[in-house]
């Protein structure tokens, strides 16, 4: 498979190689550039035409959100990534409105970055759990599948218990499939219902159906 193209565009110098440092180290990336100025990124982004661009959100004393309508005119297949310290839902909240197709935590760019690109690159949207939840409060979510969102963040066992769940198995039944304790089972059963931002079997049941992971 073709590795995924990347722009990173930031003027922290230490931060800009520490990025590159990191995306290099994997196979499915190919970082093909590196900015620390809108007109830098510029040359790249009509050069390069990268599949992903890793934007920060203040650049050059100005607000990089500001950017997204220009970098996405020169490139249009190209997807944004914001990247800020700012936990801020009204700054996530502009940026999918101007066009980005991502919102990453700087404190969260080790454990979230390589998912969040693949996520955009496949042309879906990727947002922190905080602003998903913030999204459903606020009914914010237009056109983004927020319950897909969630369900991406299961574990493989997670998502293999709830579907079990919803299907009517029992915690023992489940337990012996799996080869782990009933204690186990309820474990994954309440760390999902936590994450999916629901209560019980029947919002779960409801959820499942929606996304296509059980049929009628």
């Amino acid at each position: 498979m073709k590795p995924i193209s990347i722009l990173i565009i930031d003027d922290h110098k230490i931060l800009l190689a520490g990025l590159h440092s990191l995306l290099s180290s994997y196979k499915e990336i190919d970082v093909v550039g590196l900015a620390s100025s809108i007109n830098e990124a510029i040359y790249i982004i009509k050069e390069k035409k990268p599949n992903v661009i890793l934007l920060d959100i203040a650049i050059s004393g100005e607000n990089g959100l500001n950017f997204i309508q220009q970098i996405k005119e020169l490139s249009h297949s190209s997807k944004i990534i914001i990247l800020t310290m700012y936990e801020d839902y009204e700054y996530f909240k502009e940026a999918i409105n101007k066009g980005a197709s991502g919102f990453v935590l700087k404190k969260s760019m080790d454990s979230d970055l390589l998912y969040a690109i693949k996520k955009v690159n496949s042309g879906e949207v990727f947002a922190e759990s905080q602003f998903i939840s913030e999204m459903i409060s606020n009914n914010d979510s237009k056109n983004i599948s927020i319950e897909k969102q969630l369900w991406d963040k299961l574990s493989d066992r997670e998502k293999e218990v709830m579907v079990d769940f919803a299907r009517g198995f029992t915690n023992r039944e489940i337990a012996f499939k799996y080869y782990i304790s009933e204690k186990t089972v309820s474990t994954y059963k309440t760390r999902a219902l936590e994450k999916l931002n629901i209560e019980n079997k029947s919002d779960f049941i409801k959820l499942a159906l929606k996304i296509g992971i059980l049929k009628n």
